[in-house]
């Protein structure tokens, strides 16, 4: 019964989205949104840069609860998150003529369901080794989908 959720959940996700998306105009950016969305690339590269080597400072020395594959993950959705943060917070994210309410739903729901199965899995399976592994990816998901919207 698990392995039809597995299949079934991440189609239903991707035929909401091809509904969404369905018969859109490419958004419109204008040339201040385009510079600003270079700057927020940049800051996440940088974010990311810095995470990556603190992340493995920590783990070198045992003082981070999880294993090296989430760990590279967590910086990968932080220098993510940075970026998505950055650009609304200068209003840059969602284009000139973007849906924003619409997304920003979408995100917040995907981030409830990440975050749940992330917390169920733990319930039910609990942690090997104590520590965090890449098949709890779905609670950091979670998180960053939260943060976002």
């Amino acid at each position: 019964m698990n392995s039809v959720f597995d299949i079934l959940f991440p189609l239903v996700v991707l035929m909401l989205l091809i509904y969404f998306m369905r018969g859109k105009t490419p958004v419109q950016y204008d040339e201040r949104q385009i510079a600003l969305r270079g700057a927020a690339y940049r800051l996440a590269f940088i974010v990311g840069i810095f995470s990556g080597y603190i992340e493995a400072f920590l783990l070198k020395r045992n003082l981070l609860p999880m294993d090296g594959s989430l760990a590279l993950m967590t910086s990968s959705f932080l220098t993510i998150t940075v970026y998505v943060v950055y650009a609304i917070s200068k209003d840059v994210y969602f284009g000139i003529s973007g849906n924003w309410k619409k997304w920003t739903l979408v995100i917040f729901v995907v981030g409830i369901i990440n975050l749940v199965t992330g917390i169920l899995q733990i319930r039910t399976q609990g942690l090997p080794a104590g520590i965090l592994t890449s098949s709890n990816m779905d609670i950091i998901m979670g998180i960053m989908f939260l943060v976002i919207s």
